[in-house]
């Protein structure tokens, strides 16, 4: 898997910005080939590895100054016949350039073809366990042959394969796999230049579901067909899930992964891997028992090799590093591996004086313990590649060993789909190509579905192999396709290769491979991860050693859930903090002065207001933090500040499950109870209410609750009453604004019940205004409302001040004015409603209440209209100062002007006040 969780310490490519682990393609391939920028084809001159043919190299220096005279003549005919191409016969000359942009894409398909070899010899030769045996092998003692005998219940894989030439079965699923993938992605992938690769991090799921198989049915054929069948059905659950992703536009949910498992499970994959690496190259099942040692012992000689290779990469890369940690030589890995096979054969010559030595090798493809295993000799070329296709026959499929390899095939699918979203991106960022996730997902789920039809096993897009291709100038269908013709010519004569390649090779780059994986999981997540995140790691990594992968991927459910459980307590504290209302200012601008003097007051006031605000996920596992802290708030409180009403926030609140939701309920009861609270109000902080499956919003309303935006009618004794009775309790509010606006209103009811029938403006409780029965009265009623704006002023001032405004009426649909329009008035609502909006923005407006002036910062400072202001209601009064009046006012009487710059002040402090408890909302808007 080429995963972003680390950066690996040998990518040496700066543009590459998506980070790559220590997975095989990494490591083994490296993961780029320079540090420069991609290489970008010309017309002319197309890229190829090792650079461009330019007419003019060398910094200036001409092409004829660096050779010698015959390769001048030569250079001088090749151009004289691209001159004559061009002129003479376009067509021709068209053809020409496709063919030489045709022969530098060689290189790139060249390489991958030997990649693919490289890499199918040593992960197809371990898809069957070891203790699988060939049928030309000794039979293994069962000390040999328990490696996995405590992962599988005490059963000891020990028989004989049922066909001759296990190693080429396993390197033609391989191929196979890849060429069905390289097939799908060249025409359904948006990536002209991906190269698709069989899946070898499930090579252990693979050997799972083979202990399983041959458990319940037996070594024979007929547990190949079976074994075969869980191969192509676990492929196509694969591609269906990658299919459905595209289509349904789900692929973030990838993302979803716990880091920390999937880190232990690369840890564990690298640490079965290293072990088949050996298993691969003694040619028997490891134990870490007294006689598993033993022999392990025996074949020293073989291993020596393996660890001899395997020491020397490792001091060539720790040598070879530049100061930043990277390798300086990104080819150094695979070719060495390359060179791994005839420095093998210089030794085994110089040592034995032979070149063969059948114990360092693979068996040949067509060695049989009896004739009629090989059906009467060697067999034709088709009919060996051919058996692949013939395996599978669903009469003598094991539904019983279907059945119990369920929980291992979901692992598997589960393990699959975390490649893709990573190499994805990665791919994408480091060729510069915008392509869309779900289009890609759905071309795996092509490529994976095909395969699985076939009894194959998965495939995706692996990130370095494309990468190299990228960078060696391979590019388009047709150079895909050539690579897909070269891998099927492998398929057919790649096994007859195989043979004469050393198993020291195979074990050597799948015990590095190992390694760098288990180094990815232990060493490199240390420091990155909490302690209880690197002990999950830990003990998936342990738990896959010596228990399977589906213990393995038991360990990763319970690790994650466990981590989420106590982060959600020990970090995440429920209650965010807590404060007074004496800073806090509502939307409410517009009460009289004898209700501010009651809000100000340092007994009655917004001092008796208590601000709780909770965060996280509420849950089982905190429900007493956050019940009881509330408690212990409200208990230590001083004296003096001892709360009337407590509002309870919610908005920074992720989730509240069933038993947080019954805490939050009791909590209610608690607070009027034990602790004399009139009032609670909670806040949701979105208009659809609290995250949760509880109606909590019907739950926390008080009976009255409902009725609180009616008109209370009159100002007895007998309503008063009321309204005091629908002022207790407990209330939920949208949002912050909406809580304040109602506990300053409770406040207010507590000491003078009448300040709240305000004839003049509509309270957030409904109290209508008075009807108004005459012009003269009306005018009264809007210097009042003036004289709050600036109470400091004479109210003399202030009417000379209304004298120079204008009655305007308004019908419901008339826009005042428009955002960015010339500020030529400011105006007073007296009757009806308002809404202001800004252009451009998602839907955010501000409804303007009774009372409020409008316009005066852009009258004051001549700058154009913020918002646009709509009219919502028919017979809308509004009182108009226009610029001419206003220009007027200044020059006549300066005093009298001095009253609009009051507002404005007012205004301003009222507002700013306003927008700093209300960080996490953006409706409040300048008008």
């Amino acid at each position: 898997m080429d995963s972003p969780l680390r950066p690996s310490r040998r990518i040496s490519a700066p543009h590459i910005v998506a980070p790559t682990n220590r997975y095989f393609r990494d490591s083994v391939l490296s993961t780029s080939l320079a540090s420069e920028p991609p290489l970008q084809p010309s017309n002319d001159n197309p890229p190829h590895l090792y650079g461009a043919v330019d007419d003019n190299i060398n910094g200036g220096q001409s092409f004829e100054n660096v050779e010698g005279e015959s390769s001048r003549a030569q250079r001088i005919s090749f151009d004289a016949t691209k001159s004559s191409l061009r002129s003479r016969q376009p067509i021709l000359y068209q053809q020409w350039q496709r063919l030489e942009r045709a022969s530098l894409q060689i290189p790139a398909i060249a390489l991958i073809t030997l990649f693919h070899l490289m890499v199918g010899i040593p992960f197809g030769v371990s898809y069957f366990p070891v203790g699988w045996k060939s049928s030309s092998s000794e039979a293994a003692s069962p000390e040999h042959d328990n490696a996995m005998s405590e992962a599988h219940g005490g059963f000891v894989l020990n028989g004989t394969f049922p066909l001759p030439g296990k190693q080429a079965l396993g390197i033609r699923m391989f191929l196979f796999s890849t060429i069905i993938g390289q097939l799908a992605l060249t025409f359904t992938s948006n990536f002209p230049n991906c190269i698709a690769l069989q899946m070898v991090e499930n090579v252990p799921f693979c050997q799972a579901l083979t202990y399983i198989v041959v458990e319940t049915q037996g070594y024979g054929k007929e547990a190949l067909s079976t074994l075969f069948f869980l191969f192509g059905l676990s492929s196509v659950i694969v591609g269906l899930v990658f299919y459905l992703l595209g289509r349904m536009e789900l692929g973030r949910i990838l993302y979803f992964f716990p880091a920390h498992v999937l880190v232990g499970c690369i840890g564990g994959i690298g640490v079965f891997i290293a072990r088949t690496g050996l298993e691969v190259t003694s040619d028997i099942s490891f134990t870490l028992s007294v006689n598993g040692l033993r022999s392990f012992l025996e074949k020293f000689h073989l291993l020596a090799v393996v660890f001899g290779f395997e020491a020397g990469l490792r001091l060539i890369s720790q040598c070879t590093k530049d100061g930043s940690g990277n390798s300086k030589y990104p080819l150094l890995a695979p070719i060495y591996f390359i060179l791994i096979t005839p420095m093998f054969y210089l030794g085994l010559w110089m040592l034995s004086g032979n070149g063969q030595d059948e114990e360092y090798f693979f068996p040949p493809l067509n060695e049989c313990s009896d004739e009629s295993e090989c059906n009467g000799g060697t067999s034709s070329l088709w009919g060996e590649s051919g058996e692949i296709f013939h395996l599978m026959n669903l009469s003598t499929v094991s539904w019983t060993a279907v059945v119990r390899s369920i929980p291992t095939m979901i692992a598997l699918v589960m393990f699959s789909l975390i490649h893709v979203p990573i190499n994805i991106p990665a791919f994408a960022v480091s060729t510069n190509v915008d392509v869309d996730m779900n289009v890609e997902l759905t071309a795996h789920g092509y490529s994976n579905g095909i395969v699985g039809m076939f009894g194959g096993v998965q495939n995706y897009m692996a990130y370095t192999q494309s990468m190299i291709y990228f960078k060696s100038g391979g590019n388009g269908k047709a150079s895909s396709l050539a690579v897909t013709l070269f891998t099927t010519v492998l398929f057919f004569v790649g096994p007859s290769i195989a043979v004469y390649m050393p198993r020291c090779m195979a074990g050597t780059l799948l015990l590095h491979c190992g390694i760098d994986l288990f180094l990815e999981g232990i060493y490199d997540s240390y420091g990155r991860y909490d302690y209880l995140e690197y002990c999950g790691i830990w003990a998936i990594v342990i738990v896959m050693t010596f228990a399977g992968m589906e213990a393995a991927l038991l360990a990763g459910a319970i690790s994650a859930l466990l981590t989420y459980a106590i982060q959600s307590i020990a970090y995440p504290k429920p209650i965010r903090g807590s404060m007074t209302a004496v800073t806090l200012r509502s939307s409410e601008w517009n009460r009289s002065p004898c209700a501010y003097e009651i809000l100000d007051n340092d007994e009655t006031g917004r001092i008796r207001v208590r601000v709780v605000q909770f965060q996280g996920h509420l849950f089982f596992g905190n429900v007493s933090l956050f019940s009881d802290g509330v408690k212990e708030l409200i208990k230590n409180s001083p004296v003096e500040e001892s709360p009337y009403v407590i509002i309870i926030d919610f908005t920074l609140v992720l989730g509240i499950d069933s038993s947080a939701a019954q805490a939050i309920m009791k909590l209610r009861d608690s607070l009027t109870s034990q602790f004399g609270i009139k009032l609670s109000i909670f806040v949701p902080g979105k208009a659809d209410g609290f995250p949760c499956e509880v109606n909590l919003s019907k739950e926390l309303n008080s009976p009255s609750a409902s009725h609180q935006e009616t008109n209370y009618g009159s100002h007895g004794s007998h309503g008063n009453g009321r309204l005091l009775a629908r002022l207790t309790g407990s209330r939920v509010c949208d949002d912050l604004d909406q809580a304040l606006v109602f506990a300053e209103d409770s406040l207010i009811a507590m000491v003078n019940p009448g300040l709240l029938y305000d004839n003049i403006k509509r309270s957030f409780l409904g109290a209508g205004n008075k009807q108004i029965k005459s012009l003269e009265e009306e005018k009264i009623y809007a210097i009042d409302l003036l004289h709050r704006k600036c109470p400091g002023e004479e109210r003399d001032l202030v009417e000379q001040f209304f004298s120079f405004f204008s009655r305007e009426i308004y019908d419901k649909g008339d826009i005042l004015w428009k955002q960015g329009s010339k500020s030529d008035s400011c105006k007073l609502l007296m009757i009806g409603s308002l809404i202001s909006s800004l252009e451009n923005e998602a839907g955010t407006t501000e409804t303007i209440s009774i009372g409020s002036v409008i316009g005066e910062s852009g009258l004051v400072e001549n700058y154009n209209r913020n918002s646009t202001v709509h009219v919502l209601a028919n017979g809308t009064i509004l009182y108009s100062l226009s610029r001419e009046s206003w220009e007027e006012m200044k020059q006549r009487d300066p005093r009298v002007a001095h009253v609009l710059y009051a507002i404005v002040v007012r205004y301003l402090t009222l507002r700013v006040q306003h927008v700093s408890n209300r960080i996490f909302e953006t409706r409040c808007l300048p008008i």
